[in-house]
């Protein structure tokens, strides 16, 4: 049988082996990385260089001199940004122009995700950061103050702790995004340290675009922008991943300007190229870098599959899915605040969605819109067990992470 290998479990202890599956000798299987994934990772000098010369923007150094408090804001193990050695740098810069450690904090960026704990904030930041600096979890419930309001008239409210900071960071990555064409910039600030009614307003109005899309006419992506200027100052650093979560790429400076340089480089970087077969009997599907938040693989997948064709996702998320405050669900018919009921949600493409885990569990099913198309499989072998169905000739895809990446 061919063998492929995707990487899997990145903020696991021990890591560092691919997983590898096989397939059925005859079955047509191509295989869909990015540029991406065989770049080297960015050596700490350009990191330096990024972060030292910012586009449009004040210099982390001229910040610090001038400013007293900072606050460094970071996104949670939803997303796959390697923050620990670029928080080393900017605490560098920070340090040797005037802010002492006393006088800097780190916020995670959870949105209106579950909390994070020690192991996780460790896990982001390492172990020395996390022991010689106060970490916090944003709380979209309180401690927010109101900078203006939305188009609507919402009111827009984001984190106290971070407006009281005269020194204003933010380390985030800029990936493919269903809802903002790509990730990154602003968004780190709104849903990253909003109010719980700031993001329902903006996530309520929010519709899905075309991953990958760098124009700016997308309007969920405008409303963040308009709501990350009533800001003020803030410096952003957004790194461009691959599959193994290592920077092949980084911008830095203003968020309105920085985002468009690192958008350009991941078009071009996390770009999958389309199969000619774009209707798959069956697409295998990593989901590696937001591996808390799978579901965004399975977008990947669907647009190359055939409909009534398996989907399987690859998914060795030991600590599970993560609590969503907005879309999550918390009862069997109840959920967050644009928790949709299961009879109300689209029904998905996939005749089954094949969940490869380790670590299965029943809360799981309950993220995809039809949950009784979810089949649970611990081992590889399981999967290949409720492929058997598929036989000669069966149109097989591989994708190395469809939680990054997007069809060009």
């Amino acid at each position: 049988m061919p063998k492929y290998k995707v990487w899997q479990n990145a903020w696991k202890d021990g890591y560092d082996e691919p997983l590898e599956i096989d397939l059925p000798d005859d079955w047509k299987v191509t295989y869909h990385g990015t540029v991406a994934d065989t770049m080297p990772p960015a050596p700490k000098e350009l990191i330096r260089d990024r972060i030292r010369n910012p586009i449009d923007s004040k210099t982390l150094k001229q910040l610090a001199r001038h400013g007293s408090e900072a606050v460094i804001v970071f996104d949670d193990l939803s997303r796959g940004t390697p923050v620990k050695e670029i928080a080393e740098v900017v605490l560098e810069e920070l340090e040797e122009n005037g802010i002492d450690k006393d006088h800097i904090r780190f916020i995670c960026a959870l949105g209106t995700h579950g909390a994070m704990t020690r192991v996780d904030f460790v896990r982001k930041l390492g172990k020395d950061i996390v022991e010689n600096y106060p970490v916090y979890n944003h709380n979209a419930f309180g401690n927010l103050v109101e900078i203006g309001k939305d188009r609507d008239g919402e009111p827009v409210l984001i984190n106290r702790e971070f407006m009281e900071c005269d020194v204003r960071i933010g380390i985030g990555s800029v990936s493919p995004h269903p809802m903002n064409g790509f990730g990154g910039g602003g968004k780190i600030l709104f849903p990253g340290i909003a109010g719980a009614i700031t993001t329902k307003a903006n996530h309520g109005r929010g519709q899905f675009t075309k991953f990958g899309t760098q124009k700016n006419d997308c309007g969920f992506r405008t409303d963040i922008e308009s709501m990350t200027s009533m800001v003020g100052s803030f410096f952003k650093i957004d790194a461009v991943i691959n599959d193994k979560l290592q920077i092949v790429d980084i911008y830095a400076g203003n968020p309105l300007k920085e985002y468009y340089f690192a958008a350009a480089s991941s078009g071009k970087v996390n770009a999958l190229t389309l199969p000619q077969n774009q209707n798959n009997d069956v697409v295998i599907v990593n989901a590696n870098a937001k591996y808390n938040e799978a579901l965004i693989s399975v977008k990947i997948a669907s647009q190359v599959l055939k409909k009534g064709g398996d989907i399987v996702l690859i998914n060795h998320c030991e600590t599970g899915q993560v609590v969503h405050y907005t879309f999550g669900p918390f009862g069997k018919n109840s959920g967050g605040t644009l928790f949709k009921k299961f009879e109300d949600r689209p029904k998905m493409k996939c005749g089954r969605l094949i969940f490869y885990t380790p670590f299965p569990d029943h809360f799981t099913k309950a993220q995809f819109d039809e949950p009784e198309k979810v089949v649970l499989a611990r081992t590889w072998r399981e999967v290949l067990l409720a492929l058997s169905d598929h036989g000669e000739g069966t149109s097989a895809a591989v994708v190395s992470d469809g939680s990054i990446s997007y069809w060009k």
